[in-house]
């Protein structure tokens, strides 16, 4: 239990499951209308802020 209460401190973490959330409302509720051409953009967007956290990671999980 103190692995996952230390996982969630790390912004790589928080920002994974609200992508998983946003998932499931995507593929159950369609909750952005969008085209296929805006999901390749939000894609990007995904994967810069992916790299970006990785980026400002400067300690490991057993240090926080």
């Amino acid at each position: 239990m103190d692995l996952i209460l230390q996982s969630l401190k790390s912004k790589t973490v928080q920002f994974s499951i609200a992508l998983a959330a946003l998932s499931i409302l995507q593929g159950y509720i369609g909750f952005l209308p969008v085209s296929t051409a805006t999901q390749a953009l939000i894609g990007v967007g995904i994967a810069s802020c992916i790299v970006v956290l990785r980026a400002v990671t400067v300690a490991p999980l057993s240090k926080k």
